[in-house]
């Protein structure tokens, strides 16, 4: 009986083990299974992943101009220990973190080590060691996505463009390269689509030179006067799109684009004015006007600057001398509505689009029932109170002056490009335009603003050739300092050159005291500038 129980045991541990026998040649003999087995040994690491790049009206590069290098590094073999001493501290700090894993990843290194035994991506960089345009540009996060600017309001455009190259490895547990591999570098292609700007990349830099020179913080803005392309925008100070935290603690505001965001205009507003008169027929250039150094409001002394007193001008006089008694008087003479309405028809108290999702501020205008109490009208007339406005404001404002009255929005970006042909895909500019004044009444403005620059307090935006016509703006803030200084917002804007003007300029240093040089001197720079270029 015992024997015949185990010859059964040992029939049923031969049927078991025949089972598993052949369930264990299935699975070897499986390509799938085999395949799968395999899969889990190989190491997948993104070596470089690129975004659409932006470049000037002229194709020319604005981002992506510099190269890098990264070197894979295997921890379960001597790359670990060879890269450790040719890296810089902060790729050591890396390495020392990632001592103890068993998978491979990529390192940042000084130059191209490939000869030496290393496995090399080149790999693009975003921004060059000098970037350009950063504070329209915008900049991108730690996972690559665009969090301000035009790196944001076309994230998914320039994300779906760049390449994306993989590395894959077959490792050991250890981390090692199974003997007989390589690495195996393969690409997924995006569209290769990039994003052309209105700007121009020679004048923006050098505009950014000028600005780094001569302001502590500040804007300045150039636009083509026919067609609204901004030609170039700079904000001052300028930031590192790498290195951000240095940034954030600047007490200048380094991360604030100056060009869109809103400030007390001051007399650069004082145009309006005039071309409000001319329009409405209230008051004509040539009546004069007697400036005692103030004008009375109901029981209220307004005074012109420093208390000076003008005697006798007509417009353009008051312009060039900038006096407020002259434009208070002349609001008076207005009333708020007619001003208010030309200021909405010529762009301000209203965001300008740049891209999508990105907009200027609004700036700030009275409302009409404000402006009923005589003291609001007299500090609007001379651009005080409560009235706010961007600098891309003040320039389309200016520029419709120079224009022959037609006011055109300015714009940023010309289009989508083809990165492989540098041929443009997509028109995305498209002039918005619109007659606001009378040609005759810009002709005239034009006439007397020039006359600001030759014989009025702006002749330090005079430009080395071709004449130039604009205004000044010295605009109070409510902001002092320590000893009880107040802090102006200094504007000098305007045309050039003066006959048959190409380009407006306006540049803008906010929250002064005693700037290094006057605003009206920095657009006679601008000016020399855009002469150098059209001669080279």
């Amino acid at each position: 009986m015992t024997e015949k129980r185990l010859a059964a045991l040992f029939l049923c541990f031969l049927v078991l083990f025949s089972l598993v026998l052949g369930r264990c040649y299935l699975v070897a003999s499986n390509e799938q299974y085999a395949a799968a087995a395999q899969e889990q040994t190989v190491a997948t690491i993104t070596a470089d992943q690129t975004r659409g790049n932006f470049y000037d009206r002229n194709g020319q590069p604005l981002t992506g101009g510099a190269t890098s290098y990264e070197a894979l590094c295997l921890p379960g073999d001597s790359s670990y220990s060879k890269l450790f001493g040719l890296v810089s501290e902060e790729s050591q700090n890396i390495l020392y973190q990632r001592r103890n894993s068993v998978t491979p990843f990529f390192i940042q290194v000084p130059e191209d080590l490939s000869d030496q035994g290393f496995f090399v991506c080149t790999c693009q960089d975003r921004y060059w060691s000098c970037p350009v345009a950063t504070h329209l540009l915008g900049y991108l996060d730690g996972e690559g996505r665009g969090v301000s600017g035009l790196e944001q309001a076309f994230d998914s455009l320039l994300a779906e463009s760049g390449d994306t190259r993989i590395v894959r490895c077959a490792t050991t547990a250890q981390g090692r390269l199974m003997e007989g591999e390589q690495p195996m570098l393969s690409t997924l292609s995006g569209t290769h689509q990039g994003l052309m700007l209105t700007l121009d990349g020679p004048l923006q830099r050098a505009c950014e030179a000028i600005a780094q020179n001569d302001m502590t913080s500040g804007c300045i803005l150039v636009m083509e006067r026919e067609s609204g392309r901004v030609l170039a925008c700079v904000s001052e100070p300028e930031f590192d799109p790498e290195n951000l935290a240095a940034s954030l603690s600047d007490e200048n505001g380094a991360l604030l684009n100056r060009a869109l965001c809103q400030y007390n205009a001051g007399s650069v507003f004082k145009p309006l004015l005039a071309a409000c008169a001319l329009e409405e027929a209230v008051w004509q250039a040539a009546v004069p006007y007697q400036c005692q150094g103030y004008e009375e409001v109901d029981g209220q002394v307004y005074r012109c600057a420093n208390g000076t007193v003008h005697g006798v001008l007509n417009m353009g006089q008051a312009l060039a001398q900038s006096c407020n008694s002259y434009f208070i008087h002349l609001g008076m003479e207005l009333g708020g509505y007619k001003i208010l309405a030309l200021a909405r028809d010529l762009g301000l108290g209203q965001a300008l689009t740049v891209a999508p999702g990105l907009e200027s501020a609004g700036g700030n205008l009275p409302q009409a029932s404000t402006l009923e109490n005589t003291g609001q009208l007299a500090n609007f007339s001379f651009g005080q109170g409560e009235l706010m406005a961007t600098p891309v404001q003040i320039a389309a404002f200016l520029n419709t002056i120079a224009n022959e009255g037609v006011y055109v929005a300015p714009a940023f970006v010309e289009g989508i490009l083809d990165e492989d042909t540098g041929l443009l895909q997509e028109q995305i500019y498209q002039k918005q335009s619109r007659q606001v004044l009378k040609d005759q009444t810009a002709e005239l403005l034009s006439q007397m603003l020039i006359g600001v620059v030759e014989e009025g307090i702006g002749q330090a935006a005079r430009p080395p050739e071709g004449g130039a016509g604009g205004k000044t703006g010295t605009a109070q803030t409510g902001s002092y300092t320590e000893d009880g200084t107040e802090k102006m917002n200094l504007w000098f804007g305007g045309f050039f050159p003066a006959e048959e003007p190409k380009y407006t300029i306006v540049v803008l240093q906010d929250f002064q005291v005693q700037p290094a040089s006057s605003s009206a001197l920095i657009f006679s720079r601008v000016c020399s500038a855009l002469i150098d270029l059209e001669m080279s």
